[in-house]
């Protein structure tokens, strides 16, 4: 008896950990908007786009269909391109970006999407 209830326990724990960990959904971009993959509505949450099923190509948060916070964009290879926050779906601070080797390239600065400084 003990043992069955081990290997139900290993197999609960095993199913909750198979879960994405950031609980984020697949979106993709509609005419600037971003949605799940199937949804009508604009999104609210965090979210991954990819350029195929095995390549990420951006992951952030959104609210009601507009990029908020920070996000990450990468090239296929799995490298860094560029990363920076949004506000109201406006680039907003400072923005790193990265060459396809993943060597620094530079950073800007924006405000309001606007860019106003570049290093």
């Amino acid at each position: 008896m003990k043992k069955i209830m081990l290997i139900l326990l290993l197999f609960t724990a095993l199913i909750g950990c198979s879960s994405d960990s950031n609980n984020g959904e697949q979106i993709i971009f509609r005419k600037g908007i971003i949605f799940t993959l199937n949804g009508e509505n604009p999104y609210t949450g965090y979210g991954y786009s990819y350029y195929d099923s095995d390549h990420m190509e951006s992951e952030g948060s959104s609210k009601d269909g507009r990029a908020e916070g920070e996000w990450t964009y990468y090239y296929y290879n799995g490298n860094i391109k560029k990363k920076g926050s949004y506000s109201k779906g406006k680039l907003e601070g400072e923005w790193n970006y990265y060459f396809h080797d993943g060597k620094f390239e530079g950073k800007a600065v924006y405000k309001n999407g606007k860019e106003i400084k570049t290093h």
